[in-house]
């Protein structure tokens, strides 16, 4: 993020931190460890500053994240005796997506709004959203750099969690020059990208390989292998005796098979309620398509959730991608 052509609500932000003294930070429920890292480097950075700071995400967390610094400091509601006036939110795409925690939100509120996606709803007092950023972690490294407060080496961690794990390691098409350069500068500051990338990768419970190892087995493959998709039942959580937040890397397989074109994967939140991720390749817009849902993201990797029990989610889901599939072959 070049910061000037956000640079009134970047100063914006700066003043009314240090105006106010306790600060709500929030993210997205299912948290990913862009919204965790930037959720907890500001909330370090703000710390440092002498305000009282409550990072704030609904339960579950993901265990894999845990070992980063600060996770153990989020809660899932601030202090009942707290009067917070300012809320951050970061890599939320809009309100509904922070779950039960908007519920803390006080009606006076003054809320930042600080994302990358092209869908936000801009949902905040201030808006600063950056859709050429790769992750939000960019954007808090080039703020917290501007406001010239110190970027520790565990905030420095945090922020290249953030960056690493949204460009899928630096494999996805959002991985830029750009996102290159912010790591090498994290790197710099403190970060060891040995040290998160084996944490990130190569340190998964076994709860979420059995969990993986249910949804490949279940996935079905058509039309010519352009669509791939697979369910994740509540049944299959119990069975690999896994939590949904450990689902967040099966799309990511689905969407590896040579040929495929739309990658989905449903997951049955409750018996009402079922959640898709989806990713893309070639002219199908992953966004366009969870948008007819209500849902949001980026052209290659977006989300959405649908009323409707897993059973019924699929098909209708499913029919939308075979007509965008097609369209696509078509034009």
């Amino acid at each position: 993020m070049t910061v000037a052509p956000l640079q009134s609500e970047i100063d914006q932000l700066k003043e009314l931190c240090l105006s106010h003294r306790q600060i709500m930070i929030l993210g997205h429920k299912d948290p990913d460890g862009d919204t965790l890292g930037c959720s907890l480097a500001f909330a370090e950075a703000l710390r440092a500053l002498g305000k009282e700071v409550f990072v704030v995400f609904p339960p579950p967390l993901p265990r894999k994240y845990s070992w980063m610094p600060g996770f153990g400091q989020i809660v899932d509601s601030p202090p009942e005796d707290s009067d917070i006036h300012l809320f951050l939110f970061f890599d939320a795409g809009n309100m509904e997506r922070s779950g039960s925690a908007v519920n803390h939100i006080a009606r006076n509120a003054i809320i930042v709004n600080v994302d990358h996606h092209t869908s936000n709803s801009l949902f905040g007092s201030v808006n600063i959203i950056d859709p050429g950023a790769s992750a939000v972690g960019q954007m808090c490294l080039d703020m917290l750099e501007h406001f010239g407060w110190e970027v520790t080496p565990s905030m420095a961690t945090n922020l290249y969690t953030a960056l690493m794990t949204d460009t899928g390691g630096f494999r996805h098409q959002n991985t830029t020059a750009r996102a290159l350069q912010d790591a090498s500068r994290l790197a710099a500051l403190g970060a060891d990208p040995s040290y998160v990338a084996f944490m990130v990768y190569k340190s998964r419970p076994l709860s979420t390989v059995k969990l993986s190892g249910l949804a490949i087995a279940s996935m079905q493959v058509e039309m010519d292998g352009k669509l791939a998709w697979t369910r994740l039942s509540r049944r299959m959580l119990h069975e690999a005796g896994a939590v949904m937040a450990e689902s967040e890397d099966i799309i990511d397989t689905l969407s590896s098979l040579a040929g495929v074109e739309v990658a989905i994967i449903f997951k049955e939140v409750s018996a009402r309620l079922t959640k898709i991720s989806v990713r893309t390749r070639g002219a199908v817009d992953a966004a366009e398509l969870c948008g007819r849902f209500g849902g949001g993201g980026h052209l290659r990797a977006a989300g959405a959730e649908l009323p409707y029990p897993l059973d019924d989610a699929v098909p209708v889901v499913l029919e939308l991608a075979r007509e965008a599939i097609q369209a696509a072959t078509m034009g």
